[in-house]
């Protein structure tokens, strides 16, 4: 194993902590070829694994073709994650990571981390928002949230490459709109994501309009739009249009592309 956090340790049977962490078994989330998550428990704490089986030589010469770095296992997220943190983002809690062979495209992986239990991701939670609009104060946190994350990801070299309104989370006990509580929105599946500083326009171009396309049809306004902007440029509309409008013309037009060809969020 490259990592194993002392407090996970502990409650791992003794032996060969890798395998054991494969032969785990719980509720399987995703199985898709090359690639199994699932959650299990483990001394009473859930936790989330994601096993990593080898791409093959197809898949790696795939993306050479199309001039792209193949992902080839658990070493993406883990170092994401890492990445995240030091942006001072919230994300998911390593507890586990590790991988064996040397042939990239069978090299077996996996990584670990804490559930993030009691949340609730803003793609349930915004699902509804149409027939039964939130709070003022409320959407508007969550807009400038958004937006704030978004800026930082960016701005630290970072493209998440599936940023939708799925993979982030909130806490259940944030829903009180009188409540001042600070609160964190956690960054999830993080396999695909994109280290590198600086970006290129397309790859925040991608995620910008990744995110819009997935609020598309949760009943915001135009205002609430124009607060994002504002808040991601950090300088006024008048400013952010004047200096940025090729780029947030660009967002428009690529999310709804997005829309027309894969239609609404279900």
């Amino acid at each position: 194993m490259h990592y194993l956090s002392e407090e996970f340790a502990k409650d791992l049977p003794k032996g060969d902590s890798f395998q054991n962490l494969q032969a785990m078994e719980g509720k399987v989330y995703r199985d898709v070829q090359g690639r199994k998550t699932l959650q299990f428990a483990l001394a009473g704490k859930s936790y989330f694994i994601k096993n990593h089986f080898g791409v093959g030589w197809r898949e790696i010469f795939k993306n050479f073709v199309q001039l792209r770095m193949p992902i080839l296992g658990a070493e993406n997220e883990w170092r994401a994650i890492s990445k995240l943190k030091s942006l001072g983002l919230a994300t998911m809690t390593s507890m586990a990571y590790g991988t064996r062979g040397w042939n990239p495209a069978r090299r077996q992986s996996l990584i670990v981390t804490k559930d993030l239990a009691d949340t609730i991701s803003l793609e349930d939670y915004c699902k509804d928002w149409r027939q039964n609009p939130p709070e003022f104060a409320l959407k508007q946190k969550l807009l400038n949230k958004l937006a704030g994350i978004s800026r930082t990801l960016h701005q630290g070299g970072v493209c998440h490459r599936d940023f939708y309104l799925c993979h982030f989370l909130m806490p259940k006990d944030c829903l009180d709109v009188a409540s001042d509580r600070v609160f964190e929105l956690f960054i999830i599946d993080l396999h695909r994501a994109l280290i590198k500083n600086p970006l290129g326009m397309r790859w925040i171009i991608k995620d910008i309009s990744g995110l819009l396309y997935s609020a598309m049809d949760i009943g915001l306004t135009q205002r609430d739009f124009f607060r994002f902007i504002k808040i991601y440029d950090d300088m006024s509309l008048r400013d952010a249009l004047a200096h940025n409008g090729a780029f947030w013309s660009s967002v428009q037009k690529r999310s709804l592309s997005m829309h027309k060809k894969l239609g609404p969020v279900s």
